[in-house]
């Protein structure tokens, strides 16, 4: 291959440069990452986001709120026989956003809807007590998983959220939809 064959090449990434970051910038992204979810990854993004919130002076509180919540949000992702997952982090100035979105089987988009909606209409006792019983495998009759997404990861996100998850569902093919979810947290009133 020759010098210019290969200039080529990369041209058009290079084209994408700027709107990424122009989108980034105007949309709040602070962090945005695509790829597998490792152990190391985690524990990387973790210490990054730590110390991006110690630069903010945010409230202890908020940013224990925030860490378990992309804590619970990389198990959301973990699907290795899918493929990559996709986590976006948003800093507004009243709140944070971690978004996480994931291949998931198009057959089971309304289950896993139908789970959220569910969690989502639970008042915030009820859904405590929903969350404990599922940590202590009590005969509650919900399942560990809905559509291959951990329960458990569903109820602490709107735990520690304290507000409606939202979701949204692209339909990719007939086997595969892409999955997004997305937990916010409010900021501490300056």
């Amino acid at each position: 291959m020759i010098a210019v064959d290969s200039e080529l090449l990369h041209e058009p990434a290079l084209s994408y440069a700027y709107p990424l970051y122009r989108n980034m910038l105007d949309n709040n992204i602070v962090f945005m990452y695509n790829g597998p979810i490792t152990t190391d990854f985690m524990v990387d993004v973790l210490n990054l986001v730590e110390y991006r919130l110690e630069d903010t002076k945010e409230e202890r509180r908020v940013s224990k709120k925030l860490f378990n919540i992309m804590v619970e949000s990389f198990t959301l992702g973990e699907d290795q026989n899918r493929g990559n997952a996709t986590l976006l982090v948003r800093q507004l100035p009243y709140l944070y956003s971690v978004s996480i979105g994931r291949r998931v089987s198009s057959s089971s988009v309304y289950m896993i809807k139908s789970f959220i909606d569910w969690v989502n209409s639970l008042q915030d006792e009820q859904l405590r007590d929903a969350y404990h019983d599922l940590l202590q495998n009590k005969n509650t009759g919900m399942p560990p998983q809905v559509g291959g997404i951990p329960t458990i990861s569903i109820l602490d996100l709107a735990r520690k959220s304290h507000d409606f998850l939202q979701y949204y569902f692209e339909y990719l093919d007939d086997t595969d939809s892409f999955f997004s979810l997305e937990a916010r947290i409010k900021k501490s009133k300056s």
